[in-house]
């Protein structure tokens, strides 16, 4: 790392950079924990909740060749497929780029059973980032955008 990297673990994927593993990714973040920042949760610029309504905190971390697994405090798990630039630190979390982002979670109060889980997948082709859920009380309305982190704890 840099000097002026501190916290930050470049992941590009591209000839003038160092090629890092989903599982070195995993291996920072588990070297961060518990001290990683918790917070709201933000993908693709789209909230889960409302903003700032919610505080996630990262509990474990697993990798599986290209697919990192994130597991927080109330039962729920996020999926990034290919992620790429991670920020960790007791400040900052994020993840700048991925091909697929999955947001699983235990419809709250109700006990954590297979018909309470609901989803937020993101999958990301190009420029566009497309969504959908299984959520069944209201009907999400999605605006994802490719500029934005694929993953972000606010």
């Amino acid at each position: 790392m840099a000097d002026g990297d501190a916290g930050w673990l470049r992941v590009k994927f591209s000839y003038r950079e160092r090629y890092v593993s989903t599982e070195d990714i995993a291996d920072r973040i588990i070297a961060t924990l518990p001290d990683v920042k918790a917070g709201s949760l933000r993908m693709w610029g789209v909230w889960f909740g409302k903003p700032y309504d919610n505080v996630h905190t990262i509990r474990r971390c697993r990798s599986n060749a290209s697919t990192l697994v994130l597991e927080f405090d109330g039962g729920e798990a996020l999926t990034v497929d290919n992620p790429e630039d991670l920020a960790v630190s007791s400040t900052t979390f994020s993840i700048r780029c991925a091909s697929a982002v999955c947001w699983e979670w235990f419809y709250y109060v109700r006990p954590h059973v297979a018909e309470n889980r609901y989803f937020y997948r993101f999958v990301r082709s190009g420029a566009a980032v497309e969504a959908q859920s299984n959520v069944d009380w209201y009907s999400p309305k999605f605006s994802p955008s490719a500029d934005k982190n694929a993953v972000e704890l606010l």
